[in-house]
């Protein structure tokens, strides 16, 4: 007998198993495919695996950190920083046909890079930030409004609106 049954063996499924559990909660997590881990995982294909999940560590900070989604998620998941083989992504780059959008885990780049590419939009995203660094979790009415809905009331040019 469960107290909780998760469809779904993803990392929202076992994160939500290991929560439940830490409330003494019985839990089992039903998996339709042969392994775990959802999106971030693999598949096999004449005989080599293929990485079809997590590339990149968002929100990415060094270890002893306090704030944050990953210092949160490790805190409330009861995992130490040494469970992992965390490192910092190198870069990333959002493409889209005649523009080119680098990125890393800090700003800095992507600000540099929206200066370049669209330095009609820099203030705007200026702004977006301000907006995102000011955002309240907590807000109910900040729960009903979609991430488009909300780059899209500062950014004014659709291409980028479509790269962030």
């Amino acid at each position: 007998m469960y107290d909780t049954i998760i469809i779904g063996a993803g990392m929202s499924g076992l994160a939500a198993g290991i929560r439940l559990a830490y409330f003494d909660q019985r839990v089992c997590i039903l998996e339709r495919h042969n392994t775990i881990g959802g999106l971030n995982s693999f598949y096999r294909l004449r005989g080599r695996d293929y990485d079809v999940g997590l590339h990149a560590v968002t929100n990415f900070t060094p270890r002893g950190t306090k704030k944050g989604p990953l210092a949160r998620m490790l805190r409330q998941l009861r995992f130490r920083w040494e469970d992992f083989a965390l490192s910092p992504q190198i870069g990333s780059a959002v493409r889209f046909p005649g523009v080119e959008l680098l990125f890393g885990n800090g700003l800095e780049l992507l600000e540099a890079e929206i200066t370049r590419a669209f330095p009609e939009q820099a203030d705007n995203f200026r702004q977006l930030l301000t907006q995102i660094i000011d955002y309240d979790d907590l807000d109910e009415e900040a729960h009903s409004r979609s991430a488009r809905a909300v780059v899209s009331a500062t950014i004014t040019d659709p291409l980028l609106v479509e790269m962030i």
